[in-house]
């Protein structure tokens, strides 16, 4: 990675055993275009692959390590920054990927206003602040009641920086560390502070990232940290054992006619699909979509 001498944005990266992941990364990192200095800072859980090492020579990223033991995603955070020297760090996990060479100048483009203290980038996996990416949402409250009133229940969360890949103001790091005794929800607490001292936070940046889909269980597992996290936060409970009770009803009452749903929906999509060269023997058909579809029926 070639980098100019004045640093504005380090680029901290955590990782473990994410070695393919990684050098995607650092290749889409490398076909930025930006007039200002970058570096990269690698926090390595301890990975057992090689080629960790391997690929940040080759990409010329600095790596400070944590233990297994030691390691929570705030400690992480403030063990990477803590090495950082540029204004703004550019939060990011090895999983995520940035899309489009122009990332970096847009993702920090809003911090331009000197009270803008984080920015959240836009995943290409959330359709509702995918679509509306043309209209960024600056939060700033006016009083500690305003706060307070805006952060209940979980909404909040979905406005806040996600340190998967968010762009913070060092200074606001300076003053508020991330809380390292959490599970998960620390980039949502940091946040939350740095509001109550009179910064801005952006949802969301013209800058769009892609990040891996989860399994089902690793998405259930990671789904539990998140609200362990805000309930220590905030008290918040997502399900109740009542809510638990009558979801766990309402399954079993549902399943012979979900089960009858995808019997009839696999029927349908593969009809489409094996007619198609009895269809073919017939003249094609013209006219506007809805007609074609009738048609073809």
């Amino acid at each position: 990675m070639q980098m100019a001498a004045d640093i504005l944005l380090s680029v901290v990266v955590r990782v473990r055993n994410e070695s393919k992941s990684l050098k995607r990364l650092f290749e889409a990192l490398q076909a930025q275009r930006c007039v200002f200095g970058w570096e990269v800072i690698v926090v390595d859980n301890e990975s057992e692959e090689r080629e960790i090492q391997q690929i940040c020579q080759e990409f010329k990223a600095r790596v400070v390590s944590i233990r297994r033991d030691e390691f929570t995603y705030g400690r992480a955070l403030n063990l990477g920054i803590s090495q950082a020297r540029g204004d703004l760090v550019l939060l990011v996990s090895a999983h995520a990927l940035p899309i489009g060479a122009n990332f970096l100048e847009n993702c920090v483009a809003p911090f331009q206003d000197p009270l803008m203290g984080a920015v959240r980038c836009l995943s290409v996996f959330d359709h509702e602040q995918l679509a509306q990416w043309y209209k960024p949402k600056d939060i700033q409250y006016a009083s500690p009641e305003e706060q307070k009133a805006a952060e209940v229940g979980r909404r909040w969360t979905r406005d806040y920086p996600a340190a998967t890949c968010a762009v913070i103001r060092r200074t606001a790091w300076e003053l508020v560390h991330f809380d390292e005794t959490l599970e998960s929800a620390e980039d949502k607490a940091w946040a939350s502070e740095i509001l109550k001292r009179g910064f801005k936070v952006r949802r969301c940046a013209e800058a769009v990232f892609l990040t891996r889909e989860l399994e089902k269980m690793e998405l259930w597992r990671r789904q539990h940290r998140e609200y362990l996290g805000l309930y220590r936060i905030s008290g918040y409970v997502r399900v109740r054992w009542s809510t638990f009770l009558i979801k766990i009803v309402k399954a079993i009452i549902a399943a012979p006619g979900k089960a009858l749903e995808h019997i009839v929906d696999t029927v349908l999509e593969n009809w489409y699909l094996v007619i198609i060269p009895w269809k073919a023997r017939t003249a094609p058909k013209r006219g506007s979509l809805a007609e074609f579809d009738k048609k073809a029926d």
